[in-house]
């Protein structure tokens, strides 16, 4: 197993280049997709509307840009148009009088947060106004405002993470556990044809009758694409946490465990695939595909929470990834202990056993 184990390692020191090519690819999505600035403010295109007072939504703009997580930038009806046509934003903001509306090109995780900041301000400014025509009293509104700067209650809410009602959206850290684990997936999957090529060489067949046993060469293979993975989305993290100062939480340990639970799904997924397909050629045009669709369908490219489908939703509870990201985000963003997270880990060890069984069963009568 040993000898298997390190031939591998001999192999990957002479051709480096596939997985250093999918290290690279998932530093920069994350890198462009992510970026590294959590302060940076979110711009949102505005206009107003044809019948709106110009000098009332500029004072909407201005009580909009007051929080300082949106910057509301107003431009000319067309111009906004021209960007959502030509895909430069995903949504933008009309301003009436007294009312917004959202204009949504393309869904967007951000939209939810955004548009209920907007409602508020609104909402909040609408009750003043009924407030001060009831009373006929302009100095409420003073009154108001040094109320806020001074108030006598502080009051903290929080979240419950189990509530769904309760989403909580990061793009950073959504975008760097939904890319890593996605090519993490082509660097272990692909690792694997070394396997499918000694079947086809014949080099499998002389190792059978050699002291080595069959579980041995099984193991060092699997072990060695289980490391080679392990260690790729290890790397991507430690990168974007201590260099680059994403915030992984506090719990960081325990996703050690939760990535070893989802490389050994993803090598037993990878088993299976080797014992359905008849060839090595046919395996690299499986993988991409799977690979994909595992990470469309659980949640790698968009958070699973903003999906409305049924069909779509059905599906994903039977990814790997869907369980991995669910598990990572609960630790880094709703710091859950690790009793929260056996759930999801239990199902990725569940597949990868299940998978690794009837994939050896299948290449052993293939053999």
């Amino acid at each position: 197993m040993k000898s298997v184990y390190l031939l591998q390692w001999q192999r990957f020191r002479r051709t480096p280049v596939m997985v250093v090519s999918f290290f690279l690819l998932t530093v920069l999505f994350v890198f462009t997709l992510a970026g590294v600035d959590r302060n940076q403010q979110q711009t949102v295109s505005t206009f107003a509307n044809e019948s709106a007072d110009e000098e009332k939504v500029k004072a909407w703009i201005g009580q909009l840009n007051e929080e300082g997580e949106y910057h509301f930038i107003l431009k000319g009806e067309q111009d906004v148009q021209n960007e959502l046509q030509e895909g430069r934003v995903n949504f933008a903001l009309s301003i009436d009088d007294d009312n917004f509306q959202m204009i949504v090109a393309t869904d967007d995780p951000r939209r939810v947060s955004l548009e209920g900041h907007v409602h508020q301000v609104f909402r909040n400014e609408l009750r003043l106004r009924e407030v001060e025509e009831a009373f006929d009293d302009e100095s409420f509104r003073n009154e108001v405002e040094e109320a806020k700067d001074s108030p006598v209650l502080t009051v903290n809410t929080e979240a419950l993470a189990g509530n769904e009602e309760a989403f909580i959206y990061d793009n950073q850290l959504q975008t760097l556990f939904g890319m890593t684990l996605f090519f993490s997936i082509y660097t272990m999957m692909f690792s694997l044809l070394n396997v499918a090529e000694e079947k086809r060489w014949g080099t499998w067949d002389r190792l059978i009758i050699s002291p080595l046993r069959k579980w041995q060469l099984y193991i060092g293979h699997l072990l060695y694409c289980f490391t080679i993975g392990y260690a790729q989305i290890l790397v991507v993290f430690l990168l974007f946490k201590f260099g680059l100062g994403f915030d992984l939480g506090e719990r960081f340990g325990t996703m050690l465990l939760v990535i070893g639970c989802y490389a050994f799904a993803i090598v037993a997924l990878g088993m299976l695939l080797m014992g359905l397909v008849k060839s090595s050629q046919q395996l690299q045009a499986v993988i991409p595909i799977v690979a994909t669709a595992i990470a469309m369908l659980g949640g790698a490219f968009w958070p699973v929470e903003i999906v409305t489908n049924d069909i779509v939703l059905f599906f994903s509870q039977g990814m790997p990834i869907f369980y991995a990201l669910e598990a990572l985000k609960g630790l880094a963003i709703y710091d859950r202990t690790f009793q929260e997270i056996a759930q999801p880990l239990s199902f990725l060890l569940l597949f990868g056993v299940v998978c690794m069984g009837i994939g050896v069963n299948l290449m052993e009568r293939r053999g």
